[in-house]
């Protein structure tokens, strides 16, 4: 699994009831709250970020998860989207929980789709921001869950010539099948347009997974917005609660945590990587945030 993925895996491998991995690019994983893991172990996890589009269905009991700082609650039969962008993290479950997770990597996504590259990505975006999970009936939710398990079919299909590709079409299948249970409800209605504050809260976020490793700096955001630096953290305020320097510096912190996590790689590298200085003010910005330095962190992980 991709560096970014194994912390959070670990943390419940006692809970795991299935697991597939293809290529350490599509993951599918069941989660039985019922089996051992506690909420001690849910609350204790830090915001994260993940290079990797992320769906999460509910199949029994429910749970609160963070999605850029706004907490919602995810009941039976719900399913969550949560894209590279989205800065997360899982607050309680109750007890008799279980759940079904597929992580599809960006770099699969981007080899095996064609994602749009035109200002509707922005609205389908901010379409997720506004309604980041859906409640289905319980027999669409069992269809969907069907159409899931032809995804690890297809996962498990090893000696194929085609293997790749066939675990393309059967995620494509299950996306449109999702898809149309979801425009066909009949609370289903079409979102008004974006307002102005909301398109370049959009634009931020899709800036900022481009270029948080090597731009610290509000102004850089600022100004590929077109607008000043106190314009763009009143508007972030005003979408997130949160100013722009705060969702800079706790992206620098997930990627901090990610690269860290990665045995391979030094400290002085994580600092190159980040566009820090030096090593110095890296493990000074590191400790300030997180509370212990660099080298702990990597030994607690």
């Amino acid at each position: 699994m991709t560096p970014e993925w194994i912390p959070y895996i670990n943390r419940f491998k006692q809970s795991i009831v299935a697991l597939e991995n293809f290529r350490d690019e599509v993951l599918l994983v069941e989660f039985d709250r019922r089996q051992v893991y506690t909420d001690d172990a849910l609350s204790s996890m830090s915001p994260s970020r993940r290079e990797a589009f992320t769906l999460l269905g509910i199949m029994r009991g429910g749970l609160d998860i963070s999605i850029d700082y706004h907490t919602h609650h995810i009941p039976a039969n719900g399913i969550v989207w949560i894209l590279p962008t989205h800065i997360t993290q899982m607050i309680s479950s109750e007890p008799n929980t279980q759940v079904w997770m597929l992580l599809i990597a960006k770099s699969f996504i981007d080899a095996s789709f064609d994602m749009p590259k035109d200002p509707s990505a922005i609205v389908s975006y901010m379409n997720f921001k506004r309604h980041p999970f859906i409640v289905y009936e319980p027999d669409d939710f069992a269809f969907l869950y069907a159409n899931l398990q032809n995804v690890k079919r297809k996962m498990l299909m090893f000696k194929h010539l085609f293997h790749r590709e066939m675990i393309s079409v059967s995620i494509k299948e299950f996306l449109l099948e999702m898809g149309n249970l979801s425009l066909t409800r009949k609370d289903y209605h079409h979102e008004a347009p974006l307002s102005r504050q909301e398109e370049i809260f959009a634009g931020f976020l899709t800036l900022l997974n481009e270029h948080c490793k090597t731009e610290h700096a509000v102004s850089f955001y600022a100004e590929k917005l077109c607008i000043t630096p106190q314009y763009l953290s009143l508007i972030l305020r005003q979408q997130s609660n949160h100013s722009a320097s705060r969702w800079i510096q706790d992206t620098l912190i997930v990627e901090a945590k990610n690269l860290l996590r990665t045995p391979r790689i030094t400290v002085q590298e994580v600092a190159d990587r980040l566009c820090f200085p030096d090593q110095s003010s890296f493990g000074k910005f590191f400790k300030k945030h997180v509370g212990i330095s660099p080298v702990a962190f990597r030994k607690e992980s």
